[in-house]
């Protein structure tokens, strides 16, 4: 019986050791699109067959994927000044 009790000591002993000495390998998933790295949750724009669309970086059965968002990609514009050369003030005011 003691031996028994030594024997289960032993592989305890071992067994916590082998658990502490392995890291918890928590990897950033990500998705890849035109050799950029995309994290999981973050979107991008895809351009697809049928054009431009959002997608965001998901996990589907445990491998990251791209879920298409069907939303038109945001775009940046220039709106028009408020003093626009339209102004008859701004005009006059550069024709001195």
């Amino acid at each position: 019986m003691k031996r028994f009790a030594t024997i289960a000591g032993m592989l305890f002993v071992t067994s916590t050791t082998q658990l502490a000495a392995v890291p918890a390998a928590v990897a950033d998933c990500s998705c890849r699109y035109k050799g950029g790295e995309i994290f999981e949750g973050q979107t991008t724009c895809i351009r697809t067959s049928s054009g431009s669309t959002l997608a965001r970086c998901e996990k589907f059965l445990n491998n990251t994927s791209w879920k298409m968002l069907n939303q038109p990609c945001p775009t940046a514009s220039l709106g028009t000044p408020a003093g626009s050369s339209a102004d008859p003030a701004i005009l006059s005011a550069v024709r001195g």
